[in-house]
């Protein structure tokens, strides 16, 4: 395996930091492509419709690129951008990969809670863990990054997930 997959391997393991990557912009291209395809890889297997889930997923990779050079920037800390945004779209690449599983067997998602199946609810907390540790990597990412305190690291990692959600969710759905 190529020396990149174990360097995210250990960062998604909070052994290693996003400093640890090469300084690469080609990498950093390659992985947001890898990035990209796997969403619309995603959205091809659960048979959702491309357009909007390519909206959704180029909107996401701008508002991950533009806020986090504007972070870096504003703390004077531009030079970590490239490796910074290689691990945070490399670890979520892995995390794509071990919930496609989850997201197939979950199917379409129901409009209510009251219409899960049980086989959903099962699966929603069984993917539950994964997001605890998404964000748990995030904020270590976060945390080298910024040059802030790992519960800092958290709190932003909280907020990048939320803000993303609403900006994919009001975007994809409000068209």
């Amino acid at each position: 395996m190529p020396p990149f997959v174990y360097l995210i391997r250990d960062i998604c393991l909070l052994r290693r930091g996003p400093q640890d990557l090469p300084y690469s912009v080609s990498l950093l291209a390659a992985v947001a492509a890898a990035w990209l395809v796997l969403q619309l890889g995603v959205a091809v297997a659960r048979a959702a419709p491309l357009d909007g889930v390519f909206a959704g997923a180029a909107l996401e990779l701008m508002f991950t690129l533009g806020a986090l050079n504007v972070i870096l920037t504003l703390r004077g800390l531009r030079n970590r951008f490239v490796q910074t945004a290689t691990a945070l779209l490399g670890c979520t690449l892995v995390f794509i990969l071990l919930n496609v599983p989850i997201l197939l067997l979950i199917g379409d998602p129901p409009t209510t809670v009251q219409q899960l199946s049980p086989l959903q609810i099962l699966l929603v907390l069984v993917s539950l863990p994964l997001l605890v540790w998404k964000v748990l990597v995030d904020a270590h990412i976060f945390r080298h990054s910024f040059d802030v305190p790992y519960l800092s690291g958290v709190v932003i990692a909280l907020l990048w997930i939320i803000a993303g959600m609403m900006l994919v969710g009001g975007a994809v759905g409000g068209s």
